[in-house]
């Protein structure tokens, strides 16, 4: 084929190359557009959590799927240990930019007197459904009417025994009715046989919540004590007599101490028992190689153990959150999808959604077993009731630690400390307690 009229086709090659390259530019701009668009459409939420390593592996990983089944959605997690947990969420409240979507414990209620939970009611039975969730623990959830967080699971405290340290020491097992006066043998006995390592720690706040419903009362309820100053003086002394016998660790030692399974004392191997929610049994017993034992916490004199049954955790929504439907639909996810309930596992406790819970039954781990037993047995022989954390948890938390370490290492008297930690303990819960 001869070419003869090469202008004409150089000048067609041109408009060619030229619709071409506007083309590209076209498709370019067309696909910044989508893209834009993608990013506005794109919600994220921020999720906090306090836990073990394990526990943030799980929750990582339930994060990571439902990202998959909604990818509108990302998720921003931020999680630690507990310590410092609550001083840094109350620095977001303050700030007006905390977490969307947030884990409490038995502390919900004083967040909740402080408008920074949101209420959930207009997405149940919608995005959040609770139909199979234990009645106890919706109402556990719910104050003023109105429903605020989702119960992650149900516990129970117990005292967590280092089998091999006791064999070590060649001192006995507890008998499954032991008493405080057993306990007190006991941990002296351990102190003394083991090179270094003590008994047990204190048992804090949470034992004496179980020590006040052993003596027949109630720690507060709406904010309004059940206690009285005897009752603080009782404990502080019935713990300096364990000290004086030699079975608790010393305070240096647990006032250093973290409450995180993989760092706690009985793992690290300064204590032989330790007081823990039965939800942490499988995260500390898989933190070390020693063989470890859940155990009933001690009775009191006339026979009564005094422990109740208590919703692990809460997930709840921040109020200021721009995406509360979001919030309740992953709330949802947390608590009710198969795949995501399978992944969590029992870490925050027995599963309250009953059918979720028949599924993990069928496959549970040891560790998981131990805890489902504990749990059932609390329930079968318990009439104590589930109570709150005290209103102004931070505040009342570091009252009981500072007046707890301050007559541990002798610096006041257990009457003027017990004095002195009514006193603020009062003026604290009315501070904090609507009218």
């Amino acid at each position: 084929m001869q070419i003869k009229n090469r202008g004409l086709i150089y000048s067609f090659l041109g408009v060619f190359l030229l619709s071409a390259c506007g083309g590209e530019e076209n498709a370019d701009s067309e696909s910044e557009e989508q893209d834009q668009s993608s990013d506005a459409d794109q919600i994220e939420l921020r999720v906090a959590w306090w836990g073990g390593q394990e526990r943030h592996d799980q929750t990582l990983e339930m994060i990571e799927l439902y990202e998959e089944k909604n990818p509108d959605v990302t998720i921003e997690a931020e999680y630690s240990g507990f310590d410092g947990y609550f001083d840094q969420l109350s620095t977001q409240f303050a700030a007006g930019n905390a977490p969307d979507i947030i884990q409490y414990g038995g502390n919900l209620n004083d967040f909740v007197s402080r408008d920074v939970v949101l209420p959930l009611d207009d997405y149940v039975g919608e995005e959040l459904d609770l139909s199979n969730h234990d009645e106890a623990m919706v109402e556990a959830g719910t104050f003023d009417d109105q429903f605020y967080g989702v119960t992650l699971g149900t516990n129970a405290w117990g005292v967590l025994i280092n089998e091999t340290l006791f064999e070590e020491a060649n001192v006995s097992l507890p008998g499954e009715e032991w008493t405080w006066d057993d306990f007190d043998q006991t941990a002296a006995e351990l102190t003394e046989a083991l090179d270094g390592v003590y008994g047990t720690e204190y048992f804090d706040h949470n034992g004496f919540g179980i020590f006040v419903d052993q003596r027949g009362k109630i720690l507060h309820e709406d904010g309004e004590l059940g206690i009285n100053q005897e009752d603080v003086e009782a404990w502080f002394s019935h713990w300096e007599a364990i000290r004086d016998h030699g079975g608790v660790v010393l305070p240096e030692i647990q006032a250093a101490s973290s409450t995180t399974p993989e760092q706690s004392m009985i793992v690290q191997g300064d204590v032989a028992m330790q007081l823990i929610p039965s939800n942490l049994y499988g995260a500390h017993n898989n933190a070390t190689e020693d063989d470890l034992a859940f155990h009933i916490h001690p009775y009191n004199e006339e026979g009564r153990h005094g422990v109740s049954l208590r919703p692990s955790q809460f997930m709840a929504g921040y109020s200021k959150t721009e995406h509360p439907q979001e919030v309740a639909e992953f709330l949802d996810f947390m608590v009710n999808d198969p795949e995501a309930t399978e992944i969590l596992g029992s870490n925050r406790g027995v599963p309250v959604n009953a059918e979720v819970r028949a599924n993990l039954i069928e496959s549970a781990s040891e560790e998981d077993k131990v805890m489902y037993e504990y749990v059932d047995w609390v329930s079968s022989t318990s009439d104590s009731p589930y109570v709150p954390n005290l209103p102004g948890y931070n505040e009342t938390e570091a009252l009981f630690q500072e007046m707890s370490e301050s007559i541990a290492f002798d610096q006041i008297s257990i009457e003027e400390g017990a004095a002195e930690y009514w006193q603020s303990l009062q003026e604290i819960v009315e501070n904090n307690t609507e009218d």
